[in-house]
């Protein structure tokens, strides 16, 4: 028989490799129950709809100007802000499934087939990685901006990330374009300077007027009032601050400045051509880092001492349910960033757990990212890494996204329905999390017996391949699945609660692309805040 593969659709996910020393339109929210879900065309932005149309007009002319400044802000080296330490790098993979078919003589039609599960030969998914395209540091303001952040208590560190060659520079763009877009309404929304243009006014000017005359007080208050807003408003994103010029470094005469600087940060300098992005500092701990058993991480916390400096153990893991409250607090501040992203009128197009970021709102940011972490109050998730990210009013625009909706039998053409699109948006964003909630749950509640226990894999290819491949997309089986192993026991009973509450947003969450067809044909409309009013999340 022969067999032959065509490419169905792809799509872009982070890899990061840390250093080894290192430490819009508004979208209708419909509840998610079992009754039918009803939406109203008015709700969403349609051809012919006036009210709607000038509310998008209106949104789309306040995204025209950054009005938070980030974009055309650019930092003096040293003056503004120093390097402190290299923390890793971080590239992306394209990640492709693959549908197969065989030829037919009759009507020269192709008969889709399922190949078997294990066979190298013919997968159902291929990763290729792009390599090391983005090198990550970690500095901190400097200066009269410093000392006025310091004084009423702002964390005056900063991330910084290089952007390297054409593919990576092209990425650091797209991250800015949407960041920046969404950072502007939220500026314009809770400071009167900013909706009058003053930010973006004395942003552009910060590296002219601190290389001449050495005085950037305007912008500095604008900045601090940015950093303000970052802390205290709970910003789901990753916030931009700006760039960092290297033009200094680059015009050093003496020729030492490229030798210092292998010696204080132990990788080579830059070049001239790349780009360099500041962000606001949340620190690294990623999903990814969390999602293992929690007694493979205690065993992994570093060395503790006592008041006069002696080793002293750790303290015990806390209870089960404690840890378990914790985790479903990720989920639930997960699901409410991705929904303000949406509510903005942006998809992030390349969630994995890579691109959630568990901070704190201590000094230590990974503090959160503990073992012994389970007070949600000093939790804060952050989404980062938004270089695919796009707006859900483009999406249809995408040939890519058009080839993938085709393979869940949506015809989605440019200027085609609004509705369709969004919807089909969302649901990538609600499958990819879901996946990455699946592994976060079957990883870092694993109760296993000792620390070198080998556990079945719960990375997202893993999952995929068993639910989609093995159990036929049959939640059901799947559950027995992870019932049949002890380490997974509690966890089973947790998402059986509540008439298995937490199985059936799972479900919705990772087969949402596959429903869409059918939700729209239903009424219904699968969103983060519907999932966010579900039983699983009461009572946190």
């Amino acid at each position: 028989m022969t067999i032959n593969a065509a490419r169905q659709f792809h799509r872009r996910g982070l890899h990061i490799d840390l250093y080894s020393q290192q430490q819009s339109p508004s979208i209708k929210m419909a509840l998610m129950n079992n009754d039918p879900l009803e939406f109203d065309d008015d709700d969403f932005f349609n051809e012919g709809d006036d009210e709607d149309a000038q509310l998008f007009a209106q949104v789309t002319q306040k995204q025209q100007k950054d009005l938070s400044g980030c974009s055309v802000r650019q930092f003096n080296l040293g003056y503004d802000l120093i390097i402190s330490d290299y923390v890793g790098s971080l590239g992306f993979e394209e990640i492709t499934d693959w549908e197969y078919y065989q030829p037919s003589l009759i009507n020269n039609e192709k008969r889709v087939v399922d190949p078997p599960p294990f066979d190298p030969n013919l997968p159902k998914r291929t990763r290729e990685k792009s390599g090391s395209i983005v090198r990550i540091f970690r500095g901190e303001l400097s200066g009269r901006v410093k000392s006025k952040a310091r004084s009423i208590g702002l964390d005056t560190r900063v991330m910084l990330k290089e952007f390297s060659g054409d593919s990576a520079i092209s990425l650091a763009r797209a991250e800015l374009e949407s960041l920046t877009r969404m950072q502007s309404n939220l500026c314009a929304e809770l400071d009167q300077g900013a909706r009058n243009g003053d930010w973006a006014s004395t942003a552009s000017m910060r590296y002219i007027e601190g290389r001449v005359n050495g005085n950037t007080l305007q912008d500095d208050n604008n900045l601090i009032r940015w950093l303000e807003i970052l802390t205290t408003k709970n910003v789901p994103y990753i916030g931009v601050l700006g760039e960092l010029n290297m033009l200094e470094f680059f015009e050093d005469r003496q020729g030492n400045v490229r030798n210092e600087w292998y010696q204080a940060l132990g990788v080579k300098p830059p070049e001239p051509t790349s780009l360099w992005i500041v962000y606001e500092y949340a620190g690294f701990s990623t999903l990814s880092r969390y999602a293992q058993p929690a007694l493979k991480r205690w065993f992994n916390l570093p060395p503790q001492k006592n008041f006069w400096g002696a080793p002293s153990t750790a303290p015990p893991l806390p209870p089960w349910k404690e840890r378990a409250r914790y985790v479903k607090t990720i989920m639930k501040q997960c699901l409410e960033g991705l929904s303000s992203i949406h509510e903005s009128g942006f998809t992030h197009r390349s969630l994995g757990r890579n691109s959630i970021i568990i901070s704190s709102v201590g000094q230590d940011k990974q503090e959160a990212s503990s073992p012994l972490a389970t007070v949600p109050q000093r939790l804060r998730i952050k989404l980062s890494d938004f270089g695919f990210a796009g707006r859900i009013v483009d999406a249809s625009n995408d040939e890519d996204f058009q080839r993938r909706a085709r393979a869940f039998d949506l015809n989605i053409v440019k200027g085609g329905s609004m509705l369709e699109s969004k919807c089909f948006a969302i649901a990538e964003d609600l499958h990819a999390l879901g996946f990455a909630f699946f592994g976060l749950l079957l990883s870092s509640l694993a109760e296993i017996p000792r620390q070198e226990y080998q556990m079945p894999p719960t990375d997202e290819d893993a999952l995929q391949r068993l639910m989609s491949d093995i159990f036929d997309k049959d939640m059901d089986e799947f559950r027995e699945y992870c019932e049949a192993e002890d380490i997974w026991s509690n966890v089973v009973a947790m998402l059986d609660e509540n008439d298995g509450e937490g199985w059936g947003i799972l479900e919705q969450m990772c087969f949402a692309r596959e429903n869409v067809v059918d939700n729209l044909a239903s009424g219904q409309i699968l969103t983060c805040q519907g999932i966010l009013s579900s039983r699983f999340f009461g009572k946190l």
